[in-house]
């Protein structure tokens, strides 16, 4: 789940929440009273009066100077603000009255009953100073801080102040400061000629009267006694001696303080003696330390009161006290840090009440980055090591469409890096989107000098790369490109692998490198000439100069747009920095002096100046003005003085919005105003063209990664024979990456036949906006259920014959059998040759579809694959079978003839012999076999199919005399004896067999006389022909039929 956002009052802006910090809200107690404390609190300057019976917070109308500083990694307040919250009385002890002390006009403490009305105001006698106030008694002292020479109560009684001085010192005591103090009593300390840590008084606030503690268990050693504290009707000793107030020379109990250092905070609650140790950064303590209640010598030590709290702890008049703190230890995540009351229970013990949460501390981001609406961020939270682990990576998965909101936050892996201080504010790693769903650091390598990035969403290390520790320095999708040193000249580039891989493909002497997608955009050193290529295959692709020749220094690629900037001082002229166009090869210039100061978007860019980020649009292209619509969409106040790009601001080039962190660490994600351009796939990987289903766990795949995030997807499979679509994968919601695979099976879970299938892969831009994406490809499946074959001659795919017409023009056109007789117009290309050889073959390929083979005027013989309805292009998908085919004058297919189910081919010699080529089932021929001699007798040989229903190919020969002779193939690579089929047939010019052309299930033969009319003549299935029927005239357009 994501936490809420909110939209914020500016137009097109989400506000997302910010993360807890890992260390927790530093609180300091000011005051514990009857109904309710006071509570001051790191990030708030507000005094807050927290009731205890409802938890609710009544801020008080005065206010603290400054936003408190709490240097969390030490576990102390900024001391240099001298704000004065670290308890002591200062703002009231023991009770529900609130003091607050000012030194104008003249000093004087105001005196109120928590956060309510004011019932007296205190002025300051001349020659006292304010120390605290106890109740409602103010005490002052005379002399300096460090020296003082008396101390005063001060008091409002019947509408009088009274001045009571603290009396009972011995003679010639030396005053010292105050140790503790609750509504009724104080301990002051001093010292004497018998030196030591010093000696202890209770004063009695009614009186003023000073008595001795016994501060000297052991008669002649002065150090024994280190401090005093008061508990309710009790007085704590060192941290070990629990004394009777009224009597304080009886000791109630006596505890271990063995186990405590002599810095904890030790306090009595009831009986119980209860210490904490102060924050220990040695030992990775940033959320405080527990809780205990101490055991006495021959005692085991109990369970923690909390397992977690800070050193502060403050009785309450009633005898319990406040700590703030976790019941809880949590060393990694959000911790569920409240204030506490501590309770006393029969039998000694103590009870944590839960008063009110202590929201946490917003984490700062140190960086972030955004693509295909993935942000990312680097921040405090989770965990804390210094010098080690900063952090962690938060991923918040965004909607597309719309204002953005959250979808889904994730806490990932942690944040190490060398650049950044707790102390010293602002941003400080700088992050890279791959537009797929990782992310990397410019200065991210691992102790083994790979750079690594990180999968959003996971904890653990994602692919990385041996660069040498090179920082990544661009990413687009698989590729990156990596620098090293502070120029980051000679970069390198980079394929990532996930989940672990990844390898350098190049290692470049370029001065600049950037990536979108396949497409690499780099600059040679000391060039003004900015080149393309194609990844990883290195093909070259479009170049641009700059317009005034200046060498760039910087280099950004997104979308049909590319950037550069060449390096300005702030005393030299201009270089200049501009934005190119691929699409119309046009360029723009950006006014200003830009020194990284200006992040690329698919369609804008955005520059951050003095008055915070300015928005260019160039989506409807670079006008001759070189002026575009713009606009700021960010102000400098909302923007901060701290944010940079790719650390505090950054853009989406993968989608389209901007986002930036205020100085709330909230993150805020800004619309642009300008349409993203439709999706489209800017990488991909597609598995081979064949696909072999008797592979161990067989699988075909793609990935095509995307301009911009997709929602539902679906990649179909066709059967292209039938166009019958056998399986459809589908999914939703790609973030810049499809990856879909098919295991060969149809929808019913059943293994395809063998085959050409056509995938198509189709997806709805995320966004709403542009058509739909659709790529297509082909794969041919093998070692699966053989596919029926396609009918005889059947190039259309329709299950019916067909004719090949050549023109003298090189066009070759389908005619596509009607089944009624008829013949009818099909798909057609030029670009043949006209003395091309045409001979319709079977399936040679295995894809389905009847193939063609075509042998050229210098004896090559290619095989061409059929596309099932497609046209044969000289261009389309072939395959050379061989050269030195021009010693036949004959190429003619009959159909199987060795009985293997695949067609064969006939070749004759002008010598009259006659040789047989069996299909290999591989997509070529076995070595030939010699059928016999004498053919040269025959001016014609027409494969027609099986024309008496034996299976097997047969074979007519016209002689030069007319007569038309029938050869039957025997199913074992021979042809039987001749029949005569019938005279008269020298009127033809053409006689191709087109297998079914009338839907009878019969093989037809067709003819075409010298006066251009194509005559039809129907096979009766018995090897002979029933009379001819006439189909139409002006054949003689055509070259060669076939």
């Amino acid at each position: 789940m994501a936490p809420p956002a909110f939209a914020d009052s500016a137009q097109n802006v989400t506000v997302l929440p910010a993360a807890p910090r890992f260390s927790p809200r530093a609180t300091s107690i000011l005051n514990a009273g009857e109904t309710g404390y006071l509570l001051a609190q790191e990030g708030d300057n507000r005094l807050l009066w927290i009731d205890y019976a409802t938890g609710s917070a009544s801020p008080l109308a005065v206010t603290l100077p400054e936003i408190p500083r709490y240097d969390f990694e030490n576990g102390y307040w900024d001391h240099i603000q001298g704000l004065n919250i670290g308890g002591g009385g200062y703002y009231g002890d023991g009770s529900d009255t609130v003091a607050l002390y000012s030194a104008t006009p003249a000093p004087h403490v105001t005196l109120q009953k928590g956060a309510g009305a004011v019932f007296a105001d205190v002025r300051l006698p001349e020659g006292q100073s304010y120390v605290g106030t106890f109740g409602d008694t103010v005490l002052t002292r005379t002399g300096e801080a460090d020296a003082p020479t008396g101390y005063h109560l001060l008091r409002y009684e019947a509408g009088q102040l009274t001045d009571t001085p603290v009396t009972g010192f011995p003679e010639g005591a030396v005053l010292g400061g105050l140790e503790d103090a609750d509504a009724t009593s104080l301990i002051l300390r001093y010292k004497d000629s018998t030196g030591g840590w010093g000696r202890w008084v209770l004063v009695n606030l009614s009186d003023g009267v000073a008595k001795p503690l016994p501060d000297r268990p052991v008669p002649d050693d002065p150090w024994s006694v280190r401090s005093f504290r008061l508990g309710a009707g009790t007085i704590l000793r060192d941290g070990s001696d629990l004394l009777d107030r009224a009597a304080p020379h009886a000791v109630l109990r006596t505890v271990n303080t063995g186990s405590v250092s002599y810095d904890a905070t030790i306090v009595p609650v009831g009986t119980a003696i209860l210490a904490v140790q102060r924050q220990n950064p040695g030992n990775n303590e940033y959320r405080g330390s527990e809780l205990w209640s101490l055991p006495e010598e021959d005692e085991g030590m109990a369970p923690p009161v909390l397992r977690q709290a800070y050193a502060q702890v403050v009785l309450a008049p009633d005898g319990t006290a406040l700590v703030a703190g976790a019941k809880t230890a949590e060393d990694r995540g959000d911790i569920d840090w409240a204030v506490h009351r501590l309770v006393p229970t029969a039998g000694g013990g103590v009870e944590a009440r839960r008063v009110r949460t202590v929201a946490p501390m917003p984490a700062r981001v140190y960086g972030l980055s955004l693509g295909s609406g993935i942000l990312t961020t680097a921040e405090n939270s989770t965990y804390y090591q210094p010098g080690d682990y900063y952090g962690v990576y938060r991923s918040t998965w965004l909607s597309s469409a719309g204002q953005p909101q959250p979808v889904r936050t994730t806490v990932d892996g942690l944040l190490r890096t060398g650049n950044c201080v707790t102390f010293i504010p602002g941003r400080c790693v700088s992050l890279r989107a791959s537009g797929d769903g990782f992310h990397g650091q410019r200065t991210a390598a691992d102790d083994r000098g790979a750079t690594l990035l990180y999968k959003n969403g996971e904890s653990a290390w994602g692919p990385r790369v041996d660069t040498g520790g090179e920082r990544v320095d661009d990413l687009s999708g698989r590729f990156g490109v990596t620098v090293t040193g502070v120029t980051g000249d000679s970069p390198s580039i980079v394929e990532f692998k996930p989940p672990t891989g990844g390898t350098v493909l190049q290692r470049t002497d370029s001065a600049l490198a950037a990536v979108w997608g396949s497409t690499l955009w780099s600059v040679a050193k000391d060039s003004p000439t900015i080149t393309s290529k194609t990844l990883p295959a290195g093909a070259a692709g479009a170049s641009f100069t700059t317009p005034n020749a200046c060498v760039p220094t910087e280099l950004q690629a997104a979308g049909r747009w590319v950037y550069w900037s060449c390096e300005d001082s702030e005393w030299g002229p201009e270089a200049g920095s501009g934005v190119y166009d691929r699409l119309t090869k046009r360029t723009m210039r950006v006014p200003g002096r830009n020194i990284r100061n200006v992040l690329l978007g698919d369609g804008y860019l955005v520059r951050q100046s003095g008055e915070g980020l300015r928005l260019f649009d160039l989506h409807a292209g670079l006008p001759a003005t070189d002026t575009v619509p713009q606009r700021v969409v960010v102000s400098a106040a909302d923007l901060g003085p701290d944010n940079k790009p790719e650390m505090g601001w950054t853009v989406d080039r993968f989608g389209g919005q901007i986002a930036y962190a205020g100085d709330d660490e909230r993150v805020r994600i800004v619309g642009t105003g300008v349409p993203a351009p439709a999706v489209s796939v800017i990488d991909s990987v597609v598995g081979g063209t064949t696909f072999n289903l008797a592979a161990a766990a067989p699988r075909w795949s793609g990935t095509w990664w995307t301009s911009k995030p997709t929602g539902a997807w679906r990649l179909s499979l066709t059967e292209a024979a039938t166009k019958t679509v056998v399986r459809t994968v589908s999914g939703a919601d790609a973030r810049g990456r499809v990856d879909a695979a098919w295991d060969g099976r149809n929808d019913s879970g059943k293994i395809v036949r063998n085959g050409a299938y056509v995938w198509t892969l189709t997806a709805e831009p995320a966004d709403g906006i542009g058509a739909d994406l659709t790529v297509t490809g082909s794969v041919t499946v093998t070692g699966g259920a053989p596919a029926p074959l396609p009918a005889w001659r059947d190039v259309s795919g329709d299950g019916r014959g067909d004719l090949l017409a050549l023109t003298s023009a090189g066009a070759l056109t389908v005619r596509t059998g009607t089944g009624t007789g008829g013949l009818g117009m099909g798909a057609s290309a030029t670009g043949w040759p006209s003395t091309s050889m045409v001979v319709p073959f079977g399936d040679l390929s295995g894809d389905g579809c009847n193939d063609v083979l075509v042998r050229s005027s210098a004896g090559v013989l290619t095989r061409y694959d059929g596309g099932c309805g497609k046209a044969f292009s000289p261009s389309g998908v072939r395959l050379t079978i061989g050269s030195g085919w021009q010693m036949y004058n004959m190429l003619t297919a009959p159909g199987d003839l060795t009985g293997d189910g695949r067609t064969d081919l006939v070749a004759r010699t002008p010598a009259g012999e006659l040789w047989l080529y069996a299909a290999d089932g591989a997509g070529k021929f076995k070595g030939r076999v010699r059928v016999g001699g004498g053919w040269q007798v025959y001016n014609a040989l027409v494969g027609t199919g099986d024309l008496n229903g034996d299976k097997a190919g047969d074979l007519l020969a016209r002689d030069t005399s007319g007569v038309l002779w029938r050869y039957h193939g025997n199913g074992k690579g021979a042809l039987g004896g001749r029949v005569k089929v019938g005279g008269g047939w020298q009127v033809y010019n053409a006689l191709p067999g087109v297998g079914d052309i009338t839907g009878d299930g019969r093989v037809d033969l067709i003819a075409r006389d010298a006066s251009g009319i194509l005559w039809r003549y129907n096979g009766t299935g018995a090897g002979t022909f029933s009379a001819r029927a006439k189909i139409g005239g002006g054949w003689q357009m055509y070259k060669t039929l076939s």
